[in-house]
This record gives structure tokens, C-alpha cells and sequence, in this order.
């Protein structure tokens, strides 16, 4: 199990042993290889860093006992922020789905659409003394390379249950959770940004067929 504890009843055990517990680092696990996909193709997708959004902005791993309440495991905390955390994992789900001829951090000349948005939720919720669970929300958004404009967006809230209550029991339901989101998401924004690079295509014939 996780350990809990106030920080002064840590500090105060702290002075009492000589000892301070160590901190310990996690991360979700990453997504397998689709043994479906086809060779890469498609349009070439830009992904932003998605942002955290307020109390989730932090590395250390939330949990909460009810709704109205929030707390930190001080020595349990993620390996990077949860925006860099999930954006490096749905990176990898896109690659691997084999729908993109590629998908970079960097907006290039050739990019279709800009993926972006933000971690609404991501924790662990204790329903009862014997029942856990992940919990991940996260909003993604396609905006037009060029104008910024956005061109879609949609919420996605997923729950997994915890085999276990503990910092690797929690990533890897994270993970599970991850992957449906990444799975119903990726056709979509797959789409999304032929659309814009056909538009994009049709943009650039119009002006260079001009007189």
C-alpha cells in the first residue's frame, strides 16, 4: 500500500529515526505496438505539451477519498508532469497506430493539424477500503497550423480498477485507461487532420493557379 501521513507526523518521524523516506518515481507504462497497423502514412500531426489542469499540475501522484477532497502522496510522485507524462504517451499511441506519416513536436511546413489540450483529471480514488481506482480525464483539442483556429475538440473520461493499492498498481491501470482513450480518439483526429490536409492542398492549387 501507499503510505500516508501528515507532514508533521513526517518530520516528526523523521528527527525520531534519522532517516527521511525515500522518494519514489513512476510513470505509465507505454503503449504496445498496433499488430494491426499498416505501414505509416496519412498526414503529418504536431503535438503540443498538454497542460495540467490546476491541483493536477504537479508531480506528486492525487488521491481522494470523496468528491470534495484532494490530497498528495508526498514521496509517490510521477517521473515528469502529468501533461508531459500523457502528451509522451499519446505520441507513442499515434505512432504506433500507423494512421500518421508522422507525428512530431515541432510544427513543421508539412503539418496538418496541431494536436494540444489538457489533463483535467488523473488520480487515484479510493471508493472504499477494498475498491480503487484510477481515474484520468483529459481534454484534446485540433487546431489549424497556420491560423491557430480550432477545428475540434472533445473530452475523454476513462476509470480502471486497481489491482492493487500502490504506485504500480495505479500506473498500470492509468495505462489501461490511457490506451481505451488513445483508441477511440486516434481515428478521429486521424481524419481530422486529412480533412485539413486536403483543405490545405485545395488552399495552395486556388493561390498557385491565380494569374
Amino acid at each position: 500500500m501507499m503510505t500516508r501521513a501528515t507532514p508533521a507526523v513526517l518530520v516528526l518521524a523523521a528527527a525520531c529515526s534519522g532517516t527521511v523516506p525515500t522518494t519514489r518515481y513512476y510513470q505509465i507504462p507505454p503503449p504496445p505496438p498496433d499488430p494491426t497497423a499498416r505501414e505509416a502514412e496519412g498526414s503529418v500531426l504536431s503535438i503540443e505539451r498538454l497542460a495540467s489542469e490546476g491541483a493536477y499540475d504537479d508531480e506528486r501522484i492525487v488521491y481522494r477519498v470523496d468528491a470534495v477532497r484532494l490530497d498528495y502522496y508526498q514521496y509517490h510522485r510521477w517521473s515528469t508532469a502529468p501533461g508531459s507524462m500523457v502528451t509522451g504517451y499519446l505520441q507513442q499511441a499515434l505512432v504506433h497506430s500507423g494512421k500518421f506519416r508522422s507525428v512530431v513536436r515541432d510544427t513543421t511546413a508539412d503539418t496538418a493539424a496541431v494536436l494540444g489540450g489538457r489533463v483535467i483529471a488523473i488520480e487515484e480514488v479510493d471508493e472504499s477500503k477494498t475498491r480503487w481506482t484510477a481515474h484520468i480525464a483529459v481534454e484534446l483539442t485540433l487546431a489549424d497550423p497556420r491560423t491557430g483556429a480550432l477545428v475540434w475538440s472533445r473530452a475523454y473520461d476513462q476509470r480502471e480498477p486497481l489491482a492493487s493499492q500502490t504506485p504500480e498498481g495505479l500506473a498500470h491501470a492509468l495505462g489501461i485507461a490511457m490506451g481505451r482513450i488513445a483508441r477511440e480518439a486516434t481515428p478521429t483526429i486521424a481524419a481530422q487532420a486529412e480533412r485539413q490536409s486536403i483543405a490545405r492542398g485545395r488552399g495552395s492549387a486556388q493561390l498557385g493557379s491565380a494569374p
